[in-house]
């Protein structure tokens, strides 16, 4: 936030060479004012930077030479040496382009002896043969000609001889590049030369004018030879394809260039030019010196690359506007667009389709140019309706999806600029009603807003046309765009397009509207939409909208933070006391935030006083959704001005935050949280620079009055308050057992604190330093950080004491602590344990850091005492760098590859000693290095398994592979043998790479190969960049040699063919991936075919282990994501591979094949971002998947063909075509766009018979994803016809012959196609749809059969019948007297002749034997249920008998009908409960059939579902039905239930509580006179409560209870009067206090309701502050513990009540001694077991909050409590006291390292029971405690307390 240094220049000073130097004393005056001596002066400073104050002085000295005509031969040799030193300078020093600035103002009198100065030393330049020196004349010749007088005409004096060096250098530099063929290092140094030359030659021919560019046109002079061997060198590198695609770009549009400047006359220019691009030359037609330059071009097949260079050279180089090409430039323009077009069918290689796409946005360019003034023949040409413009906007509708976000970007500027095009051919015509604009907005809306180019476009629309056309077409457009702001990959485009809308309609409004009324016009439209989205859109999008969009809005309309701030207020006012108000202030505090971060505040205060009251914030930072509290803290922290002054009232809320909001669980909010903090931070040490100004002017500016409010050293006073308390809030966070979540934030934010306020130096003043409250205590908190089993909170403890280096230092004093800390850290290296190493490390660490090793150990520290701090780290440095290279030989020896077997061996000679020495075990064993925990204090073996051997092996090589992957990144290599400038050696790097290779290719443990491979990819990355041949090509040699090896497909090959080829591809991809991405990529491209080849190869002779092989690598680089696009021009030729490979007989190949193909479906249409299999984001029109991969749309049709025929043939195969299954799951990914337009040639119709056709696969699931391919194939508006078709394709009820496979294959087509048109809403409003929907009902009555008994197959008539259950969901039932048309065609009648002759009114003659059954169930009952409700509707109020009743449906003996029919039950139930509308009387007339079902019912599912419809509906209806309906009483139901209850795990458990629990309160209001009587039946409830909060249970247990606790709170938690006793209903608030305690987040949630509930009440709500407020679980603990206090104290049950609290402190119970003992003592210690860990639960912070309120409640209030019950807590704590110092004594030194567990827990248990000690103290009246001695909350309420109060 501070104003950052600029950086210093720092480039070479300019030199002499030591003659001129010379020359310049000679002729330097004793003045030292003549040019001479200014030249001497500044080549001798050093620094560049004076220089160039020195060159500056040049012109205005010579301005004052005697201007007499004769130059000085002292100036001329000085100009002389100037030229030399501008010809000396690099073109990137700035002291070039400063001399040539300053020499373009010398005086006219010397130009001439300058010119020839320049020219001399530019002719010596040229003269050079040195290739190596060519690219710096290159470098001159083009800085001449750049803004430079006497460069630009030396050049042209010695033109020829300049032509004449381009062209030299550019053929012996090309046949250089020739031979270093292989060397991508020097090639890459040697085609950037070629490229400089070309440029440099295109600058020359485009800045020489005047007279001299009359040279160009005469044929006989060497110039002109000179330029024609020029343009045929650019020829040939156009046709080059080893050459950079840059250079031929530059070469192509060189071509053209030295074209046009050479052709003559300029009017036939665009006819010769067009002639090579269409490739249509006349070859006598064309001049001699063009043929024998471009012959390539003029008379043969020019690659699609040249062509398209050519292409672009045209549109760039030719003049377009000046109109000197004549009226053929237009047919030049459209025939260049024609070849574009056909380049943009053929060429797929990414690089090349970004260059396509540039140069037809380019295209676009010149045509807007010539529309200008152009004929109107090019405007009928280039009108919006012309096929020019619909093949740009299928080119644009094919790409704007690409990958490549530049190529996506190109397509936004082709529409925008067709767009323009179009408007200018129609001139004065309203573009609002054109026909063209009008099909292209339609169109647009059409399309599915996941489609990411359509935003943009949408954008270029409106700002054409205005947002009124677009909002009159449908006025929620911004509500359809903020609903996709829940997609990330979407909001980008949805932000930009919504920005583009709102400010096009706020300057439309604003011009058409005299009034202010406008403004709410505009507020309705785009303001309030985003207020319901974030008072009720789901979590991403509030948090994208809040991100992206507001403040956009904000920005634009500042104003509007007032109407937001009006509108939200509104609802959080009115709904006081409903607890649903969490999104209103959620939106409220988003908005605030927002305004104040981008400066629409004027400061805190003001937001304080006039937009929000304190309440609402202090409600905000503690809501219970976290993005509430994340704003809250925002708009506390966040400011646009860095300096604001911090206020009281925002410290104290920061205060408030910290200390209910560091045990956050998501990393996100921690991280967000850690942010905003130090904001908050660096604005208090920015404004107190700025108050210790004004403090020492003793004066404060009005406007720091009015931020401020009170003097300087008041409000520094106030910052250094605040951070001490942060501090102390943030140390006392780190106490014994606090969770990982507290810890990290607790240190993360120490850290920022250090950082924020460093140790003040100079002038700096730091408001604070925390070194200054860092003691001892302190120190040893964070020194216990270390014993974290999570690293990341090691790392920041010892960051924060590195940052606090003088205090480690000062606290690491004494000997005996260091070698205390020293022994700790060994002994803990030497543990199985691997977070023991870690902790280890980082002692150990730390102690070298702060030179506090012990004194044998830091020896050589003392051999050299006069050492200062620099010359000791260089030492320490080099003796680090010679120790590494002389190990390194050693650390190759001893890794390489054993036997396992010998590890083996050796664990059982572990497992058999019970003790022995590591030196024996060596000495027998000596090719075996062992390394673990033998024996420990107590001489106890260590069980070592040869799993445990196995798992540290691999462990071993993983650590290796990444130590040598490092050294090699690290560590010097050495340019030859036996230099000293480096350490590696090349034979050392070779033996690493061979390391890696026997790793790799032959390891079989994935732990093992797959973190070899990352130590692989940095040694290759390494030898990329080598600058040593041999290393530089070892990557290929290696990859050649494992090629071979697997093709040659050897038995004695050791290469791994299982486990998908181990680390084989792994190998390959790190060869790879680590390929230079700027070259051509060879080693990728003739891998890639060598591996199809292999992969689509069928040749048995040699095996399929290759095929295996080739498919398993192409799986992990289409994977790998650093290979980018360079490898989507395989993926046609993979796809291939993996389709026909899933067709062999081999296993291996197919299981292979099938990975293959998963990993391509995902290259290819995204990672899967939806619960959807088919997500509309991870699916791709037809035209853009074939027009990326155009191999594919033969080869998928072909085989689509083939597997139809396969299908359709007689033969019947059982066994199909395999390949059905790739085929459909790809084909189901496409569907056609109304974008596509007319065009056939990538057509998807084709595809759709056959697909059809696959619909009679003999496999269900086959014929299942046939119809679900064939629906993305089908435009909306196609589907009637093609269900027509499929439902004429059925039988008749009279064939005789037909295959029910093919029924089945037919229905399912017709049910999802009819699926897929009665969802879509859009076509729903069609006025045609209901007529289109009634003659496909009387296409379905036709084959009405099929549903009825003829039809023998279950199957084929449960799919039919699930079509008419789809007519009859999307078709309203006829009301009385009126008459539709589909009730004329009698289909309802039809529905329910098929019901009543079904077997659900007949009895089912089958069992689950018969295939289809359970679906025809299913289907049948999901038709009748509507059917019932309908009848029962008919039959209200009536004595007729219905023919069929949900009774007759719950008797069924099958349970999929009687759980349909339940779930619709249940619905009704639940709907009639929340009010909604329902029919109660049925459900409650059928209470007794409902509690028999209960009774009788053994499918789990039904009896959840009867046990759910009981709970929904009023007990007194059903309740006093038990005694006669199932002969139990009420209490009998009761108990019955609650035994579910306590026997079940299931679902069933959590409804049975609900149930028992709603009975329960039923009986206890209804016998509120006799309470007695249920007091056994409440004491089970209670204890059943109890043991539902159990983590035995399942989370659905605990929820149900905190459920249960939540509705009965009234009742039984916080009644006026308890119905229960004291020890049940604190049980029960027990209860509660665990479940928010609760390790899972849902839970917590739930009780935190309860506890919301709770302080909501009559009776309670003067407890806290918060009631009726939705409040986070951390601080509903200690609100949980105010109202249960305060009910105490309104019951009268203080006395009774303390002992159990206290009880609740002390946890009585438990045996202190298994403090001590280990978590896994007494069974079978494992090698890698993890210790402990806590993410939530505190235990202290329970104690806390419990002890502030109890000791709160003392305070205000008397106590009279038994004596024996006190005595008894006295003596158990002090007896618990006196044992835990006797257990702290027994631990060894250094125990929080050592013993961390048991030191732990014994810590925490220390802790409860010194507050309980202390409020008995309290209690009894003691003053035994000083204020020192207690906790921070308890001295506030101490100072005021007198003896009497307690």
């Amino acid at each position: 936030m501070g104003v950052k240094k600029k950086r210093e220049m720092q480039f070479a000073a300019l030199t002499v060479c030591h003659q001129d130097l010379e020359t310049l004393r000679s002729f330097a005056d004793v003045e030292g004012k003549n040019l001479a001596s200014l030249l001497l002066h500044c080549v001798q400073l050093t620094d560049g930077v004076s220089q160039i104050h020195s060159v500056k002085q040049i012109v205005p000295l010579l301005e004052k030479v005697d201007k007499n005509g004769v130059c000085d031969p002292i100036i001329q040799r000085c100009l002389d040496i100037l030229a030399s030193i501008y010809f000396s300078l690099t073109l990137k020093n700035p002291l070039k382009k400063v001399l040539a600035s300053s020499l373009n103002g010398l005086p006219e009198c010397f130009l001439n002896e300058a010119a020839h100065s320049f020219t001399f030393h530019l002719q010596e330049e040229l003269d050079t043969a040195d290739l190596h020196s060519y690219r710096k004349v290159m470098d001159n010749i083009s800085s001449c000609m750049e803004n430079f007088n006497l460069g630009r005409a030396s050049v042209v004096n010695l033109l020829q001889n300049v032509l004449h060096f381009l062209q030299k250098s550019l053929i012996e530099v090309q046949e250089e590049n020739r031979k270093f063929a292989g060397n991508h290092i020097v090639q890459t140094q040697l085609m950037n030369d070629l490229l400089v030359g070309v440029r440099v030659a295109m600058t020359l021919v485009q800045k020489v004018q005047g007279p001299q560019s009359n040279l160009w046109n005469d044929s006989s002079s060497p110039i002109w030879q000179s330029m024609c061997g020029l343009l045929s060198i650019f020829t040939r590198f156009l046709n080059d394809d080893d050459l950079l695609q840059t250079i031929q770009s530059t070469s192509g549009l060189a071509v053209i260039l030295f074209i046009k400047t050479m052709f003559r006359p300029s009017e036939k220019l665009p006819g010769l030019i067009s002639s090579l691009l269409l490739q249509s030359a006349d070859c006598t037609s064309i001049p001699d010196w063009l043929m024998s330059s471009c012959r390539s071009l003029c008379c043969a097949d020019v690659p699609a690359s040249a062509l398209l260079f050519l292409c672009q050279g045209t549109l760039a180089m030719l003049d377009w506007q000046d109109g000197s090409m004549g009226p053929s430039r237009e047919a030049l323009l459209l025939d260049t667009v024609h070849v574009l077009f056909t380049l943009s069918s053929q060429i797929k290689e990414s690089t090349l389709e970004m260059f396509l796409s540039r140069i037809l946005a380019s295209w676009t360019n010149s045509a807007i140019q010539i529309l200008e003034s152009s004929s109107p023949s090019l405007k009928d040409h280039l009108n919006g309706d012309s096929s020019i413009p619909r093949r740009l906007l299928e080119y644009v509708y094919t790409h704007w999806e690409h990958p490549l976000d530049a190529l996506r970007h190109q397509t936004k500027i082709i529409f925008r600029n067709l767009l323009q095009m179009h408007r200018l051919t129609i001139e004065g015509a309203d573009l609002v009603t054109d026909p063209f604009f009008l099909e292209l907005t339609k169109s647009l809306l059409q399309l599915e807003w996941h489609i990411k180019g359509k935003y943009a476009c949408l954008g270029y629309l409106v700002e054409s046309l205005g947002i009124e056309h677009i909002l009159a077409i449908d006025k929620t457009i911004p509500s359809q765009i903020l609903e996709v702001m829940g997609d990330q990959s979407l909001v980008p485009y949805a932000s930009d397009l919504l920005e583009t809308m709102f400010k096009n309609h706020k300057s439309h409004l604003k011009s058409q509207t005299v009034t202010n009324t406008w403004m709410d016009k505009w507020h309705e439209t785009w303001v309030f939409p985003v207020l319901s989205v974030l008072c009720g859109g789901n979590l991403d999008q509030r948090s994208y909208v809040i991100d992206y969009y507001l403040p956009r809005l904000l920005n634009y309309s500042p104003e509007s933070l007032h109407y937001m701030v009006q509108i939200l207020q509104t609802p959080i006012d009115t709904e006081t006391g409903s607890c649903n108000h969490r999104g209103a202030l959620g939106a409220l505090m988003a908005c605030l935030r927002t305004a104040r971060a981008h400066g629409h505040l004027q400061s805190a205060t003001h937001a304080w006083e006039n937009l929000v009251c304190s309440a609402r914030v202090k409600q905000g930072l503690i809501h219970q959704h976290c993005q509430v509290r994340i704003d809250t803290l925002g708009l506390l922290c966040e400011s646009s001005r860095s300096t604001e002054v911090v206020s009281r009232e925002e410290m104290q809320w920061v205060q408030f935050f910290l200390t209910y909001n560091l045990n956050s669980q998501s990393p996100g909010v921690r991280q967000q949280i850690c942010s905003l903090l130090t904001k908050l931070f660096c604005r208090i040490q920015e404004s107190s620079q700025v108050l210790y100004k004004l403090e020492q002017r003793n004066s404060t500016p009005d406007s720091e009055k009015r931020s401020t409010r009170e003097q300087p050293s008041v409000s520094l006073q106030q910052y250094k308050n605040f951070m001490s308390s942060v501090c102390n809030i943030l140390f006392e966070a780190l106490f014994p057992g606090s969770s990982y979540s507290t810890r990290f934030s607790a240190l993360t934010i120490l850290g920022s604190i250090a950082e924020v306020f460093p140790a003040s130096k100079g002038n700096i003043q730091t408001v604070y330093q925390l070194s200054h409250d860092i003691d001892a205590g302190r120190f040893q908190i964070l020194m216990e950080c270390f014993t974290s089993t999570f690293e990341e909170v090691k790392t920041l403890a010892f960051d924060l004491l590195m940052n606090l280096s003088s205090v480690t230092a000062g606290q690491l004093q004494g000997s005996e602590k260091l070698q205390d800390l020293f022994q700790a850290a060994l002994e803990l290296s030497t543990s199985t344990k691997p977070y023991d190493c870690v902790t280890a490390s980082y002692l150990l660490n730390l102690l070298i850091w702060q030179d506090a090793l012990p004194a044998s150990l830091s020896a050589s520290s003392a051999q050299q005492p006069t050492c200062g701090a620099g010359e000791k780290s260089a030492v320490v440095e080099r003796n680090t760098l010679v120790e590494s290279a002389s190990r390194l030989q050693v650390i190759l020896n001893e890794i390489q590859p054993r036997d396992t077997n010998d590890y083996f061996s050796q664990a059982k000679i572990l497992k058999e000693c019970d003790s022995f020495d590591l030196e024996d075990l060596s000495t027998s064993v000596s090719n075996i290095d062992s390394s673990a925990e033998i024996k420990g204090k107590e001489e106890k073996a260590c069980d070592v398994t040869a799993q445990m051997v196995l798992t540290c092996c691999w462990r071993s090589m993983k650590e290796v592979a990444l130590l040598l992957g490092t050294l090699c990144q690290l560590l010097p290599l050495q340019p030859v043998p036996e230099s000293a400038a480096g350490l590696l050696t090349v034979q050392q790097v070779k033996e690493i790479g061979e390391y890696f290779k026997q790793h790799l290719l032959q390891s079989r443990h994935r732990g093992a190969f797959e973190l070899a491979y990352t130590g692989f990819v940095k040694l290759t990355e390494i030898l990329n960049r080598c600058s040593n041949v041999s290393l530089q090509k070892l990557p290929e040699q290696w990859l050649w040699s494992v090629l071979e090896e697997i093709k040659s497909s050897d038995p004695s090959s050791k290469l791994c063919a299982t486990r998908r080829s181990a680390g084989i591809p792994f190998y390959i991809q790190a060869l790879l991936a680590s390929e230079p991405k700027k070259g051509r990529m060879d080693l990728l491209r003739v891998t890639m075919r060598e591996l199809i080849s292999l992969a689509l190869s069928a040749d048995d002779s040699k095996g399929r282990v290759p095929q295996v092989h080739a498919l398993n690598i192409l799986r992990a680089l289409f994977r790998d994501t650093r290979l980018g696009e360079n490898i989507i021009p395989y993926v046609a030729g993979g796809a291939k591979a993996a389709i026909l490979g899933f067709t062999s007989p081999v296993w291996a190949v197919r299981n292979s094949s099938t990975l293959l193909f998963s990993s391509l479906i995902t290259r290819v249409f995204g990672v899967k971002r939806g619960k959807d299999e088919l997500s509309k984001t991870n699916r791709m029109t037809g035209r853009e998947f074939f027009s990326r991969f155009p191999e594919l749309y033969p080869f998928l049709l072909k085989q689509l063909e083939t597997v139809a025929n396969t299908v359709d043939s007689d033969l019947g195969d059982p066994d199909g075509h395999p390949g059905m299954f790739l085929l459909l799951l790809v084909l189901e990914r496409l569907y056609p766009s109304p974008m596509d337009g007319t065009a056939s040639t990538l057509s998807l119709a084709p595809f759709v018979p056959f697909i059809i056709r696959c619909g009679r696969s003999p496999f269900y699931r086959s014929r299942e994803m046939a119809a679900r391919a064939l629906v993305p194939f089908i435009t909306i508006d196609q589907i009637p016809s093609t269900l027509h078709a499929l439902l004429d394709s059925l039988p008749s009820s009279t064939d005789q012959c037909f295959r029910q496979n093919h029924i089945h294959g037919t229905l399912l087509q017709v049910f999802h196609l009819l699926q897929a048109y009665i969802t879509d809403s859009k076509h729903r409003i069609n006025a045609d749809f209901l007529q289109e929907l009634s003659d496909i009902t009387v296409c379905t009555k036709a084959k009405l059969w099929l549903a009825m008994r003829q039809n023998p197959c279950l199957v084929t008539r449960a799919v039919y019948i699930d079509i008419l259950f789809l007519l009859t969901h999307c078709l309203d039932r006829p009301e009385e007297g009126k008459h539709t048309a589909l009730e004329s065609l009698d289909f309802w009648e039809d529905v329910r002749r098929i019901i009543l002759g079904s077997e659900l009114i007949t009895g089912f003659p089958w069992t689950f034997k018969v295939p289809g059954l359970p679906q025809y169930l299913q289907s049948l009952t999901k038709l009748a249920i509507p059917e019932v409700w309908a009848s029962l509707a008919e039959a209200e109020g009536q004595a007729t008998a219905v023919p069929l009743s949900f009774s007759q449906l719950l008797k069924s003996s099958f349970p999929e009908v009687r759980l349909l029919a339940l779930d619709a039950l249940l619905e009704r139930a639940a709907s009639s409960e929340q009010g909604q509308k329902g029919p109660p009387p049925l459900l409650y007339s059928m209470g007794e059939e409902f509690l028999l079902l209960a009774m009788k019912e053994d499918h789990p599912g039904c009896f959840c579902r009867v046990l759910k419809i009981l709970y929904h509906l009023n007990p007194s209806e059903w309740l006093p039905q038990t005694e006669c309906s199932v002969h139990l009483s009420p209490k009998e139901f009761l108990v019955w239930t609650m035994d579910i209850a306590s026997n079940d795990r299931s679902e069933i458990q959590g409804v049975s509580l609900r149930l028992a629990s709603k009975i329960i309160a039923y009986l206890v209001q209804s016998c509120e006179k006799n309470k007695d009587s249920v007091a056994l039946e409440l004491r089970r409830w209670v204890q059943l409560i109890v043991w539902s909060c159990g983590d035995h249970l399942p989370t659905a247990s605990r929820l149900a209870v905190a459920e249960v606790l939540s509705g009965t709170a009234p009742l039984f938690l916080t009644s006026p009067q308890p119905i229960l006793d004291l020890q049940d209903t604190l049980s029960l608030w027990r209860c509660v206090l665990t479940l928010l305690q609760s390790e899972e987040q849902p839970v917590r949630e739930a009780a935190t309701e309860t506890v919301t509930t709770a302080m909501s009440q009559g009776n309670t709500c003067q407890s806290t502050e918060f009631a009726f407020c939705q409040v986070d679980a951390s601080i509903a603990l200690t609100l949980a513990f105010a109202v249960l206090c305060d009910l105490l104290q309104q019951w009268d049950q203080l006395g009774p009540g303390l002992p159990i609290l206290l009880g609740w402190l002390l946890e009585e119970g438990g045996d202190l001694k298994d403090l001590m003992q280990s978590p896994h003592q007494g069974e079978e210690e494992h090698i890698f077991e993890k210790s402990e860990v806590n993410f939530w639960a505190e235990t202290l912070t329970f104690v806390k909050y419990l002890c502030n309120q109890v000791f709160h409640l003392l305070c205000q209030s008397g106590c009279q409590s038994s004596h024996s019950q006190l005595s008894h807590l006295q003596r158990t704590a002090s007896e618990q006291h006196r044992l835990i110092s006797q257990l702290f004594r027994e631990l060894p030194l250094s125990a929080e390292f050592l013993k961390t567990v048991e030191y732990t827990r014994l810590r925490i248990q220390e802790e409860r029971t010194l507050a309980v000690l202390r409020l008995l103290a309290c209690l009894e009246g003691k003053e035994v405690l000083r204020a020192e001695d207690c906790p921070r909350e308890w001295r506030q309420e101490m100072a005021p307390r007198t003896e009497a109060a307690c």
